[in-house]
């Protein structure tokens, strides 16, 4: 894009996408990840991610000034009313990728995109809903662990094609949620990454500290071991609190995002209801129980849990010091979050 001026890195560590393109640097440090909340905003991402479908996001950032001519400001209401006579004109558009297809997808996106914030009030307050109105704010370590789809773009990008939307599958959506921080996907040695502190030292400082925290010594490394060992050999139950209560139950914690269907809290016994452990409403609907889908959901549920340790560390404290059973609410005996739930804790500090 010929009117971005190149930030000139000096030592602050980026995102490995970033790379040596002067083109990355102001959009990974000015934009990407930053919370949206601009209607033209998000309807020019969702046209320029269409427009990168097979491409290079590179190739399509640099044509940024040639689709904000082309598409009217990425003004939904006046693309939407672009005719044959006006596609044909930019059929023939240098500034743009010049793709039937993805032209004539980005008119009836429009449309789409009018058509959702009539019936929500605004396209920002429909697409938000899906990660719970607040950015999910990932760890990554390298790039290497960051996902191309999630569940929460699997449920996003099926909604939006039940309303008309194209060019919209799940990888071109979660695009989208990077880009409009929806997710914040900087990895942990970024210096945008929101653990990282504002100067240049402690940028250094913080993230030597985030990698020597993930590396343990030899003695922390043996206080670890102690710790695992000690939470293993707590007995920690599982049991459907359809179930009736009993004096062994100990501690009774729900760990189901929603209330059980029939059952009144005085039947239930309660200690706590911990929902900030339960799987996230997405990922719950995408598990759906399905054996075949049991490993993923583990392996993506873990990565929830990470994002909680309060709510972790406050079950783990419960269980070191008293019987503790996790309750849950579903028929599936073997595959549920509970049963997740049990072996993350076992398995980790």
């Amino acid at each position: 894009m010929s009117n971005i001026t190149p930030h000139i890195s000096d030592d602050v560590i980026r995102c490995g996408w970033v790379g040596n393109k002067p083109h990355y640097l102001p959009y990974h440090d000015e934009e990407w990840g930053v919370p949206v909340h601009d209607e033209h905003r998000h309807f020019e991402m969702l046209i320029l991610e269409g427009a990168q479908a097979g491409l290079s996001w590179s190739t399509i950032l640099l044509r940024r000034e040639g689709y904000r001519k082309a598409f009217a400001q990425f003004d939904p209401l006046k693309v939407a009313k672009f005719d044959t006579r006006k596609q044909a004109t930019l059929l023939q558009n240098t500034g743009i990728i010049r793709n039937r297809l993805k032209i004539k997808s980005a008119i009836t996106n429009a449309k789409a995109f009018l058509n959702v914030q009539n019936e929500f009030g605004s396209f920002d307050a429909y697409i938000w809903q899906f990660v719970g109105g607040k950015p999910k704010i990932n760890y990554w370590k390298n790039l290497s662990q960051v996902p191309a789809t999630t569940p929460e773009s699997d449920l996003l990008s099926k909604d939006l094609k039940k309303r008309g939307f194209s060019f919209v599958g799940s990888t071109v959506i979660y695009a989208h949620m990077q880009a409009a921080g929806l997710v914040n996907d900087h990895t942990i040695d970024c210096f945008r990454h929101p653990s990282s502190v504002s100067s240049k030292s402690s940028r250094k400082t913080s993230s030597r500290n985030i990698a020597q925290s993930r590396t343990p010594t030899k003695k922390s490394q043996a206080a670890h071991s102690r710790k695992t060992h000690n939470t293993r050999g707590l007995k920690i139950q599982i049991k459907r609190i359809y179930d009736s209560p009993s004096e062994e139950d100990g501690t009774r914690v729900l760990i189901d995002r929603l209330w059980p269907r029939g059952i009144s809290k005085d039947i239930a016994q309660l200690d706590l209801w911990m929902k900030e452990v339960a799987p996230s409403t997405a990922l719950r609907q995408w598990f759906n129980h399905e054996a075949s889908r049991w490993k993923e959901f583990t392996n993506r549920y873990s990565t929830e849990l990470d994002q909680q340790p309060d709510g972790v560390n406050k079950i783990r404290t419960l269980a070191r010091n008293a019987s503790l059973t996790l309750l849950f609410s579903s028929k599936e005996q073997k595959l549920n979050n509970a049963v997740a739930l049990k072996e993350y804790l076992e398995r980790s500090e």
